[in-house]
């Protein structure tokens, strides 16, 4: 997935430095005490929980009225450009998602954009064969995403101790 080409599927302008958001995006144990959305996360290691590729995990969560686990799965990290692409497979669809912490392109230290980019391939006939079902989802799915987004920008603007 090109984010340099892409537009992000949502973003959110976050009054704290890149460096503050991306710390929160790297502590995925973390997540489900500021993401209201995520209700448990099981880790495959739990002794190594340190975003790197091949970190997965099952992460709960209520979409569309039913509590659903979808097993996560680092794919890349670039922690100097604040990047990370996970993925998952169900369905029988390969969706990844890209978070990007950008910068305030102004110079302005405490001031960045959580940007996330989403892309899904039906891998099978059925998934291919209803793909008109998951364009009606599609901004279900944003409001979700954009929750989640706010819901670290939160996190991120709290004052430090």
């Amino acid at each position: 997935m090109d984010t340099n080409d892409d537009e992000p599927f949502v973003s959110v302008d976050i009054n704290a430095p890149a460096s503050r958001v991306w710390e929160i995006l790297a502590d995925v144990p973390r997540w489900k005490d500021v993401i209201s959305g995520i209700d448990d996360i099981t880790f495959e290691d739990a002794e190594d929980t340190t975003l790197r590729p091949g970190l997965a995990w099952d992460e709960t969560r209520v979409m569309f009225g039913r509590s659903e686990t979808q097993r996560m799965e680092i794919a890349e990290v670039d922690a100097a450009s604040f990047y990370v692409r996970s993925k998952n497979e169900s369905c029988g669809a390969s969706t990844e998602f890209v978070h990007r912490v950008v910068p305030s392109a102004g110079g302005e230290e405490d001031a960045s954009t959580l940007e996330l980019y989403f892309a899904s391939t039906p891998l099978t006939w059925l998934a291919w064969s209803l793909q008109w079902m998951a364009a009606l989802t599609r901004g279900m799915m944003r409001k979700v995403i954009l929750q989640d987004l706010m819901d670290i920008k939160s996190e991120a603007e709290k004052p430090q101790a």
